[in-house]
């Protein structure tokens, strides 16, 4: 606002600033709605004025597909042109318009192959044939694809990410990325693949020091005695997590059977980064301050306390606090420094255990995710996109390469309970009016044939009674 009243455009003869004008007209496009202050270094609220109009260029025109009788129109509507593909590429990516050498480009973008057919498949989906995709969700959904279309049309076949590093330890980028996207955006995206993610990656990370823990407090080294809860979790997660959804759910919970396996997974994953039965919200693996905490996951009161009273959860939460303080006091021992890092410390500059924990596993989970890298490219093996504990490669790797690249992430970090999930991904296919189109005159053709063979009679027999 102080950029705009003082060194804003100036009109007429008395060089009056133009924001002014617009205000004392009634006519201004942008409105106050909490002043700023130089002395306290507060920038100002402010909102955009009624006069203003905001046109979402990345969105699907209202029944637009619907109406489209080929597969041309659809790719018009989907697509873009190329100076708006090229005007938006300018846009996200300005520095690719500068003189700038291709390592510090690579340092600053990562390119990742979209399967652009699948992609468009997928918004058809979104917009003609799916029932629960509505209002804001549908619309990001229909941004965050046609941003996707858009750039890699233009880039013929990638989509361009800006990397924006995380002092925590993982890589994140700005904007739509293969990262943020929901999982079946990411799949459209991606095509014909397979992903690999660390199984229970958390809990694997945290179990992975078991073994000093038991040694440093002059314990017996019987994990199964100690960790039994977490093992179970790790070995058996499928049956544990089925007796526990039958005592905390039962016959009476009016939560439905299919959201009851979703919430007992967000309910573990919340005690894992430590949250407690009464907070507020839990510090997630980015070190973010999130909702819901178990009271908001688990809302229904008996169910909560089902879960709360049962055995092996008392023993998981007891088992993962250990595991906590214990890895806090390392930090403590081992690295007093990183205690002095103002991201790491709550508001009033203390030392925030939750953040200190997200910092140890982001960086743990760095380092062995670098390895699944180095191991699979011994094999030609060239990674298309990294989500964090999840990989995807174009080739399935094979039983016997991911054992070997088990093997190393085990030996190579002392952690014996790193594990590979593999899932093939299989891509949208196109629908095609076209196709749909000729099929349906090739049945037309044939009902009129066999129409007209019903109502034939030979000639043949007259010739021959002659």
């Amino acid at each position: 606002m102080d950029q705009l009243a003082n060194k804003g455009g100036q009109i007429g003869s008395k060089k009056i600033r133009l924001h002014k004008w617009l205000r004392d007209n009634n006519l201004e496009l942008l409105e106050t709605v909490v002043p700023g202050s130089k002395f306290t270094g507060q920038y100002s609220q402010v909102k955009l004025s009624p006069l203003i109009t905001m046109q979402n260029t990345l969105s699907v025109p209202p029944g637009s597909l619907a109406t489209a009788t080929t597969d041309e129109e659809i790719d018009a509507y989907l697509s873009g042109d190329p100076v708006a593909n090229k005007a938006l590429f300018d846009h996200l990516y300005p520095e690719y318009g500068q003189v700038w050498q291709d390592e510090k480009l690579a340092e600053l973008f990562h390119w990742v192959p979209v399967d652009i057919e699948s992609v468009k498949a997928y918004l058809y989906w979104v917009e003609m044939e799916s029932l629960h995709i509505k209002g804001a969700q549908k619309d990001t959904i229909l941004r965050q694809a046609l941003t996707i279309i858009n750039v890699a049309t233009l880039t013929k076949g990638y989509y361009v990410q800006r990397v924006k590093p995380s002092q925590f330890g993982r890589t994140y980028y700005e904007g739509t990325s293969v990262q943020n996207v929901n999982k079946d955006l990411r799949r459209a995206m991606l095509g014909n693949c397979w992903e690999y993610d660390i199984r229970s990656s958390v809990v694997a990370w945290k179990m992975g020091y078991a073994r000093s823990l038991l040694c440093d407090s002059g314990f017996d080294l019987d994990l199964r005695k100690h960790f039994p809860a977490t093992l179970l979790y790790l070995e058996d997660k499928a049956d544990l997590m089925a007796t526990i959804r039958y005592f905390t759910f039962g016959d009476t919970s009016p939560v439905p059977k299919d959201l009851q396996p979703v919430l007992l997974k967000q309910a573990f994953t919340a005690i894992s980064f430590g949250a407690r039965q009464t907070a507020n919200g839990w510090l997630d693996a980015s070190g973010n301050w999130t909702n819901p905490a178990l009271v908001d996951i688990l809302k229904n009161g008996d169910d909560r306390k089902r879960f709360l009273a049962d055995k092996t959860v008392k023993l998981f939460i007891k088992e993962q606090n250990a595991l906590d303080d214990y890895l806090y006091e390392l930090v403590k021992k081992h690295r007093p420094d990183l205690l002095q890092e103002s991201f790491l410390q709550t508001d009033s500059g203390r030392p925030s255990k939750p953040k200190v924990m997200a910092y140890l596993y982001q960086h743990g989970e760095t380092q062995v995710m670098d390895i699944v890298r180095r191991v699979a490219l011994t094999k030609g093996h060239t990674p298309i996109a990294n989500v964090h504990d999840a990989i995807f490669f174009k080739r399935r790797l094979g039983v016997d390469f991911k054992t070997e690249i088990e093997m190393q992430m085990r030996e190579q970090t002392g952690n014996p309970y790193w594990h590979l999930t593999p899932k093939q991904l299989e891509r949208y296919k196109p629908h095609s009016l076209n196709a749909a189109a000729e099929e349906s005159e090739h049945k037309k053709r044939i009902e009129q044939e066999e129409a007209l063979a019903k109502g034939y009679k030979s000639v043949f027999p007259n010739i021959l009674i002659g």
